[in-house]
């Protein structure tokens, strides 16, 4: 990530931090503290062009890899037993993409939703 030069750790935590964390309770303080940053859209109430550099850095390879579509899949479609779905999540935090809350839930990050978004336009 030598791209992240320009930008400080606090905003790379900060819209890491919105990115995972979108759905989730907080949102308007990351936003808050986003356009303290400089890095929030209000109007628009999503990242503005710097917040979109970062963002774009924090998901990475535009294309979704074979080994995250063969996870994602199963993962989103699949049925599955409360094992199965165990080790689709720890395939998930394995090639990173997800995260785990302070009470032990793994909901996708960034990238993952990005290749979530992907599985939904192939599969439709």
């Amino acid at each position: 990530m030598s791209d992240t030069n320009d930008f400080s750790e606090e905003e790379i935590a900060a819209v890491r931090e919105h990115a995972d964390r979108e759905h989730l309770w907080g949102w308007e303080e990351r936003a808050a503290n986003l356009a303290r940053l400089g890095l929030w859209d209000a109007s628009r109430l999503t990242f503005n062009e710097r917040g979109m550099k970062i963002r774009a850095i924090l998901i990475g390879d535009p294309s979704p890899s074979e080994a995250e579509l063969a996870v994602m899949f199963p993962y989103l479609f699949g049925e599955s037993s409360p094992e199965q779905k165990a080790r689709f999540e720890q395939r998930l935090l394995e090639l990173n993409l997800a995260w785990v809350t302070e009470r032990g839930f793994v909901f996708l990050n960034a990238r993952g939703h990005k290749v979530m978004r992907d599985v939904y336009w192939l599969r439709h």
